[in-house]
Formats: structure tokens, sequence, C-alpha cells
């Protein structure tokens, strides 16, 4: 399915059950990061301006069948976090990854943002978003071994966007 057949737009309270069942039905994340979502939800419900937590949902027919969480680093002035990113399985490959990070990226350049960094493991579980970030013009700027615990290592990846 093109990516043009998507609606993408600020997250509305409505969608939070579907997010977090979608985080549940992704089999990717386990109870801790599933949590965190939750966590970065209140933030975002809070006011993101606030709580620097912004997120997107992809609709493809006002279904909610993507989400993405992003916010200014700490410390920079010009850098930004994706820190979540999340398609429903049943549209996997379909290009709502795809299409969430192009949005996440406009936004940032509309707040004249400069570097986007992105934390995620280097276990097989997270290599279908690896490749995402990869085919989306991300770098590989580090690779930390054994950092979450041993065997699951961080990746950290960067991409500059002026």
């Amino acid at each position: 399915m093109p990516e043009t057949q998507y609606e993408i737009g600020a997250t509305c309270h409505a969608e939070f059950d579907a997010i977090m069942e979608m985080t549940k039905r992704a089999a990717v994340f386990n109870e801790t990061e599933v949590d965190t979502v939750t966590e970065l939800l209140e933030g975002y419900e809070e006011g993101p301006e606030s709580s620097g937590y912004y997120f997107l949902s992809c609709r493809d027919k006002s279904a909610v069948v993507g989400y993405a969480c992003w916010g200014p680093r700490d410390l920079s002035g010009n850098g930004y976090d994706l820190y979540w990113i999340c398609a429903d399985p049943s549209v996997h490959g379909q290009g709502v990854g795809r299409a969430l990070m192009h949005a996440v990226e406009a936004e940032i350049c509309k707040r004249n943002g400069v570097w986007v960094v992105i934390e995620t493991s280097d276990t097989e579980h997270y290599a279908p978003a690896r490749r995402l970030y990869e085919r989306c013009g991300y770098t590989l700027a580090m690779l930390l071994k054994d950092f979450y615990h041993d065997g699951d290592g961080l990746c950290t990846y960067t991409k500059r966007l002026r």
C-alpha cells in the first residue's frame, strides 16, 4: 500500500487504547517497554511542550495502524530523539514505518531541528527496525555491546536533516 494512502497527524486521546494494543501485538516489546509507552502517552497528554514527548498516529481509513513518539533531545539546541516507532503487524511491509519516519522528520524540520538520534537494541528482534532506519538514510553512529545486558547491545543511529 503506498504511503500516500495514510493520514498522519497528532495523536488524540481516543487513540491511546489502540496504540497500547498495537504495542502489545507487535510482539517485539517486553513488559517494561510496553509500560514505557504508557508513561510516554501520559506525558504527551499533559502537554508535549512541557513533557517533551510528541506522538504522531498513522491512520488508514481512520484506524490507527502505526505511531511514533519523538521529542527534543536534552541539552541540545538542535537535536531530536525518535523514542518509539511501531506499525501494526497487519500492515508490516506496507510503508507505515517509512511514512511515519518522513512525518517525524518533517515535524523536526518545522522546529529547525538538525539531528535525529535513535537508540535501539542490537538483538535480532529489532533487526527490522534497524533496516527501516538504514533505508531511511540513518547511519549507525555507535554500537555498544552488552549495554542493556549481556547479549543485548545499544545501537545509536543518526541522521542530519539539513
